[in-house]
């Protein structure tokens, strides 16, 4: 179904109105207001983009760390055995001592990798600190093996090159420890608003709107994370936790799906639907895909005619309804 050039499009926002009830999401075109609990829902979407941001962010910084903490350890070991080159004979237990020390760094920075691949919970991720594990402990084992003087007749160098050397160490530890500190709060926070995989995508401000000529629909969802191989939309939903999915908080995830699906060329297996007190994995196929495009055809018969109707006979559904003295076809 293409979406004819010049018309405006749909959003999984109006979506999931209309699949709620089309004439509600027919009257929010003219008589939607900011009340108390709109605002209160934006504040806590505010609040949730600004906890993802902290996450990403500090997961980017500890990223950045350990590439730092990486860098500076060869670099420090390379001076150290510069210096050590330049040791007279005679030095020879300091030597060794000074060469024990620098592999005993990189045998803790090799620990710190362990621990941070036993915590992470990205298979990639994993593999990726797999390496960098092999590759510290690997360096320290030679190091420690070659833990020998060296005959040269410049001692003032070598030990001027050996306190740069720790000065170098001392830095790699810095590093080390601010790695781990946003790694523990990135960690904490992901336990805490319950988030998976790497985030992709971020609804803030300054955020793409995610766009389907095809379709002619458009939406931004809360976040998107990246799971092995697969792109997944994450819709959080405050208040109130239901027994189960919502029709029109499925459709509106199912929307995302879609939307990921046209612009990236892989439809996602699944969408996330957050509660405040449970997560549904709301399944993508061909048959939601079906029903999409119909209830996209349907909003856009209404467009043209203007001729909203009511779809249910639920009292309590009409009394929580924001467009509820407005309409015209309300329940007593």
């Amino acid at each position: 179904m293409a979406e004819p050039k010049g018309t405006s499009y749909i959003s999984a926002g109006d979506l999931e109105k209309y699949s709620y009830c089309p004439l509600s999401w027919w009257l929010s075109k003219k008589y939607d207001t900011q009340d108390t609990t709109t605002r209160k829902g934006i504040e806590e979407h505010e609040k949730l983009g600004e906890t993802l941001w902290k996450i990403d962010t500090g997961e980017k910084s500890a990223k950045e760390s350990e590439r730092l903490v990486f860098w500076y350890a060869i670099v420090a070991t390379l001076i150290a055995i510069i210096g050590l080159e330049l040791m007279p004979f005679d030095e020879a237990v300091s030597v060794s001592e000074i060469l024990g020390a620098v592999a005993l760094i990189w045998v803790l920075a090799a620990a710190f990798f362990l621990y941070k691949a036993t915590r992470s919970t990205m298979q990639s991720k994993v593999l990726d600190y797999e390496k960098i594990i092999l590759i510290f402990a690997i360096v320290a084992v030679v190091i420690a093996i070659n833990a020998v003087a060296f005959m040269q007749d410049n001692p003032d160098l070598a030990q001027v090159m050996e306190l740069v050397a720790i000065i170098w160490l001392i830095g790699a530890s810095f590093f080390l420890y601010r790695s781990l500190m946003s790694t523990n709060i990135a960690s904490a926070l992901r336990n805490e608003f319950r988030v998976k995989g790497k985030i992709e995508y971020i609804d803030m401000d300054e955020s793409k709107v995610f766009k389907s000529e095809r379709y002619g629909l458009s939406g931004r969802p809360d976040y998107v994370i990246k799971l092995a191989d697969n792109i997944i939309p994450v819709e959080e939903k405050k208040g109130r936790t239901p027994q189960g999915p919502l029709f029109s908080h499925i459709l509106q995830v199912a929307a995302y799906c879609l939307l990921i699906e046209d612009i990236m060329g892989k439809a996602p297996p699944y969408g996330l639907l957050k509660y405040p007190e449970r997560e549904d994995e709301i399944e993508y196929n061909d048959d939601i895909k079906k029903m999409l495009v119909e209830k996209l055809g349907e909003m856009r018969g209404i467009i043209s005619t203007g001729d909203a109707h009511r779809n249910h006979d639920r009292p309590g559904k009409c009394t929580h309804c924001s467009r509820r003295e407005v309409c015209p076809e309300k329940l007593r």
